[in-house]
């Protein structure tokens, strides 16, 4: 599943830390024709082997107003400046985003230890390779990758299946956006496993909630319009045990209204309202951001708050709307009140009624 390369040329580089002539390559533009320069190689990273024998230099190339490529990372003796053989660059997937080896430390002078984002291995819906490669002699131990690791998700929103027997669950960490659908009791994994995107990755999905057995995903008006040129693997992971039905997000019916303002509650659903009513733990969160912003040419402020239950952390929002120069209701360090499912306490509401 690697990527084939062009065959790479390398010019001498200027001189460089510890005074050392490297290579760097420089790749054919095929659409334009032309060799780059080393002015179009822009290095991020050096990593010296111990005894600097090695080093993997990490580049991307700038093609200015047509942007940047991804990043790919070269392991070469220093004492190299032609003639770099493809064998000597850490290889890519050809998987959705970004899924290229990339250098972390040096563990000794013959072992690089790589990362490996996991993220386009659950897109895809293949295991996850964390097997060793070797690089122009140079052995590079696999760890896996990616952001939502030591985060806790904030979760956006939540619902039960008809039957209450599974939970569909939105949630984040830097931007991203995760659904899952999990059963009941089950923890909430870590990445997405009905869709999983990265923050610099184009999204056009807003909402989804059960219909039946199935999952409706909600769009944007614009970009339904969009949908006959791709496939609904194009933004769903693959191999997943639902059908999944594109819908216009302007025919989602809004359950809530609050200064001239439709919303659709956090937790709106009548099976978890009636199971926290009955049988939910009154506990108290602490809002840990406040944020302002415009949504749909309305003014609001944006509150995240977390709660603990046991040894695990639970994040989630809300908002409310509101004029900046009337100022917050809340600032960070105060405390809300929630109520919490004790079977699944990722199921909870907040006390008061605000919307989103």
């Amino acid at each position: 599943m690697f990527f084939e390369r062009q065959q790479l040329t390398i010019k001498p580089a200027r001189q460089m830390s510890r005074k050392l002539l490297i290579a760097l390559p420089a790749f054919l533009l095929a659409s334009c024709n032309h060799k780059l320069t080393d002015s179009d190689v822009v290095v991020t990273q050096r990593l010296f082997s111990p005894d600097s024998s090695h080093v993997a230099i990490t580049c991307y190339i700038d093609h200015g107003a047509m942007g940047e490529t991804n990043s790919i990372t070269s392991i070469l003796k220093t004492s190299d400046t032609l003639n770099l053989p493809d064998s000597s660059t850490l290889p890519c997937f050809d998987l959705s985003f970004y899924s290229c080896y990339y250098p972390d430390r040096w563990l000794d002078n013959k072992t690089l230890q790589v990362y490996l984002n996991e993220r386009p291995f659950v897109r895809e819906g293949i295991p996850f390779d964390s097997s060793s490669i070797t690089v122009n002699g140079i052995k590079c131990k696999v760890i896996p990758f990616d952001y939502s690791y030591s985060k806790t998700p904030l979760i956006d929103y939540f619902e039960f299946s008809p039957d209450r027997k599974k939970l569909l669950i939105s949630y984040g960490y830097e931007g991203d956006m995760n659904i899952s659908v999990i059963n009941y009791t089950d923890t909430l994994p870590r990445i997405g496993n009905i869709l999983t995107n990265t923050p610099a990755s184009f999204n056009p999905i807003r909402y989804a909630k059960w219909k039946n057995n199935e999952i409706d995903m909600f769009l944007a008006t614009d970009e339904i319009s969009k949908i006959s040129y791709y496939h609904t693997y194009d933004y769903i992971n693959k191999n997943i045990a639902y059908t999944v039905n594109f819908v216009d997000y302007d025919s989602l019916p809004r359950k809530y209204k609050s200064n001239g303002w439709h919303h659709i509650p956090l937790f709106y659903d009548d099976q978890i309202n009636q199971l926290l009513n009955e049988k939910g733990v009154r506990i108290n969160a602490s809002i840990t951001a406040v944020d302002f912003h415009m949504i749909d040419n309305k003014r609001s402020f944006y509150y995240d708050y977390e709660y603990s239950v046991g040894k695990h952390t639970f994040r989630s929002n809300f908002i409310t709307p509101k004029p900046f120069e009337q100022g917050a209701d809340f600032k960070i360090g105060d405390s809300i009140s929630i109520l919490y499912d004790p079977v699944q306490p990722l199921i909870h509401k907040t006390i008061n009624n605000y919307s989103r």
